[in-house]
């Protein structure tokens, strides 16, 4: 009789041992099989980002390029809002020396074609509506 136990306990323990092992196999081959799955997701995700990098990199191209063009644009209207002001004053200046020149030669009285022949026909304090002086250009010399 203690043969007999030996034999089928030695076989409980086989066929334990067989369990265990399957057991093991199983969990391995589960385990294969999630760090596939987590390598494909993993891939995937890197593509979807590097896609959205090149995305972001093209739009941030783009949009530099319109500021640089804004920028430039914006250097130009300063340089010209400048120039309208520097003119802009200049004829206030001719306006006032003009109006001071009517008033101490006694040309107030509206004689406005004589005041004007005393000044030389290239002389800029000619009026503002005279644009052929050197220092001043016409308003239309800058494109709208």
């Amino acid at each position: 009789m203690a043969n007999a136990e030996k034999t089928s306990s030695g076989s409980d323990i086989d066929e334990k041992k067989r369990k265990r092992k399957l057991s093991n196999r199983e969990s391995a081959r589960r385990s294969r099989l999630k760090k596939q799955k987590l390598m494909e997701d993993t891939i995937h995700e890197i593509s979807t980002l590097e896609r959205r990098i090149k995305e972001n990199s093209e739009r941030c191209r783009v949009v530099g390029q319109r500021l640089d063009s804004l920028e430039s644009e914006n250097a130009a209207l300063r340089s010209e809002k400048t120039w309208l002001s520097t003119y802009v004053s200049d004829l206030e200046n001719m306006i006032a020396t003009r109006s001071l020149t009517l008033t101490q030669s006694g040309g107030g009285d509206g004689s406005h074609q004589n005041a004007n022949a005393e000044i030389p026909s290239g002389d800029c304090r000619r009026g503002p509506w005279q644009l052929g002086c050197d220092s001043l250009k016409p308003i239309a010399f800058f494109k709208t």
